[in-house]
């Protein structure tokens, strides 16, 4: 059976590479009835049907998959697949966000690959070592790097991260510079570049779809559209223990065990939040990731309870002989 890796991922098709070159593929009818389709970094095997045309057959073991929950109910959306590094692209304007940003690193955790957080428009700013220094507070042992891909600032230190054998990916919202950087690292300009709007500083999408691309330097980079939404999925204390140690550790120091961080007496995070030790925008985001893993749950034990509930209503009816 023929290998290639999956490197552009679209409506209707797929591009897929190997040694041979590349092809254009679609899937078999099979991958509809599981919905587990290739996406960009899988290795497949396909079939080869002549004039660069070929079927996808199957998806080989990936090795890692960022996933997150998708805006569409519950499901689980994945991402790319079979990456080393997730470069967290942020920018150092209207788009700084550390509430987003601890969002990016709980998934790079539950996605088990290595996260390395890259500042962006490092120039458009007079106070970089303070914004570091915010986002260390917040991401404790990730390295974290302040760069400018417009104006060539600290770029060999993405390179740093990637050898032949990595494949990488950034990850950001819209207008962050993503494009920006991955035309840097290509030494030339693939990838569509917009200014963001001056009205509020949000990014216009110009990445449409997510592509791989191999980099001069050695290695693989995967470029991605920019998420306006990121529900993290799967999570568990464990995860929000890593992300949130500091708060973890206080939740232990409260009076009473089922504390709501609110209104409850003897609350230990209300007193660090009133001393200025840690911020009361840090406290909102770890509950809000709570509620979300709690509310899964709720909504996976649902449909089970509700399915029991029916077959013992059916049950019922057949004992006392009133089914039609």
């Amino acid at each position: 059976m023929n290998k290639a890796r999956v490197i552009e991922e679209h409506k209707t098709n797929y591009v897929i590479m190997n040694k041979e070159g590349e092809f254009t593929a679609t899937v078999r009818g099979s991958f509809f009835v599981g919905d587990n389709f290739p996406k960009v970094g899988d290795y497949v095997e396909y079939s080869d049907l002549g004039n660069n045309q070929a079927i996808i057959e199957g998806i080989e073991t990936r090795k890692s998959a960022v996933t997150r929950k998708s805006s569409r109910g519950n499901n689980t959306q994945v991402l790319v697949a079979n990456v080393d590094v997730i470069f967290i692209v942020m920018g150092l304007d209207e788009d700084f966000n550390l509430s987003r940003l601890e969002r990016y690193l709980l998934l790079a955790k539950q996605s088990e690959v290595k996260p390395v957080i890259l500042l962006n428009k490092s120039d458009s700013v007079d106070n970089v070592d303070e914004y570091i220094k915010l986002v260390e507070e917040v991401a404790k042992d990730v390295d974290v790097y302040a760069i400018s891909a417009s104006e060539n600032i600290n770029m060999d230190t993405i390179i740093s991260h990637i050898d032949d054998e990595t494949t990488a990916v950034l990850l950001g919202s819209s207008g962050v510079g993503k494009s920006t950087i991955t035309n840097w690292l290509l030494k030339e300009d693939k990838q569509r570049v917009r200014e963001v709007r001056k009205d509020d500083g949000k990014g216009m999408h110009t990445t449409t779809s997510r592509q791989i691309f191999k980099l001069p330097t050695g290695g693989y980079l995967i470029d991605t559209p920019g998420m306006r939404e990121l529900s993290v999925v799967d999570t568990t204390d464990e995860d929000e223990n890593l992300v949130f140690t500091q708060l973890s550790e206080l939740s232990k120091q409260c009076k009473f065990s089922d504390c709501d961080h609110d209104k409850t007496e003897g609350c230990a995070i209300i007193e660090s939040i009133n001393n200025g030790e840690i911020l009361d925008r840090q406290l909102k985001s770890y509950i809000k990731i709570q509620q979300e893993r709690k509310e899964k749950e709720k909504n996976d034990i649902g449909p089970v309870w509700r399915k029991r509930k029916g077959q013992k209503k059916n049950k019922r009816k057949k004992f006392f002989g009133d089914e039609e």
